[in-house]
């Protein structure tokens, strides 16, 4: 709607991009070990979450969190 303004905060951008950006590698980690039903059912969950919703990014980043460093344990 033009006039209006959008209810992000700047704090809320910075945080969804992380959490696209942390995507991204997970997807990355998850090809290369095969893990394709994964990468799928992941790739599902950040497409649709509500980038409005503090909470939800700040959930889907933790779990991408958790999962990036065990990913990163099992190739090292």
């Amino acid at each position: 709607m033009p006039g209006t303004t959008s209810p992000w905060r700047v704090n809320d951008v910075v945080a969804y991009d992380r959490m696209r950006e942390t995507a991204v590698t997970v997807y990355a980690l998850l090809h290369a070990a095969s893990q394709r039903d994964e990468l799928a059912r992941l790739r599902r969950q950040v497409l649709t979450v509500d980038a409005y919703d503090r909470a939800a990014v700040s959930a889907l980043t933790a779990r991408l969190d958790r999962r990036l460093r065990e990913l990163s344990a099992a190739t090292a």
